[in-house]
């Protein structure tokens, strides 16, 4: 089992992150000193996601931290835990600062401007005597296809493959 620490411990808190100390002063000269009223009403938070470094703390002031509880020792244990820690921040025993640092906050680099993109390609206009040749000279280049027996047609001449084969 490893040693409890003795401080300084940093806990997250909802907007600011907060450092805890043994009765003292933090590196920080200037950080705020937190009041202990609103230390206690982050317990109960703290007891789900930061249960370890409040077990530190708790070890560090004296009390003990058993292994292998059922739920309901647990239960009365976090009670127990939760009475003394808030006896310590209301008598002094223990001290929280504001840290400098808030939680969450985000930053993100400057965008690069966006490049415009190129203009679409302008569609070429086809003459409207290619896009529909002349119905007469279609009529002729087929009838002379069929008289020589050459394909025209993708669809037919497979359609002819598979009956031939059949």
């Amino acid at each position: 089992m490893p040693l409890p620490r003795s401080g300084p411990w940093r806990l997250r808190g909802r907007p600011q992150l907060y450092e805890v100390t043994l009765g003292g002063r933090p590196a920080d000269d200037a950080a705020p000193q937190v009041p202990s009223e609103f230390l206690c009403w982050h317990l109960e938070h703290w007891l789900t996601c930061a249960r370890g470094t409040l077990l530190e703390m708790y070890t560090a002031l004296g009390g003990a931290s058993p292994w292998g509880l059922t739920s309901l020792e647990r239960a009365r244990h976090d009670r127990l835990l939760r009475e003394r820690l808030t006896r310590a921040f209301e008598l002094g025993e223990l001290v929280a600062f504001r840290v400098s640092e808030t939680v969450g906050a985000w930053t993100w680099q400057e965008p690069e401007p966006l490049r415009p993109e190129p203009p679409a390609p302008r569609p070429v206009l086809v003459p409207e005597e290619e896009l529909f040749p002349n119905p007469a000279l279609q009529a002729q280049a087929l009838k002379r296809a069929a008289q020589e027996g050459v394909p025209f047609c993708e669809e037919c001449e497979r359609r002819k493959r598979q009956r031939e084969a059949a």
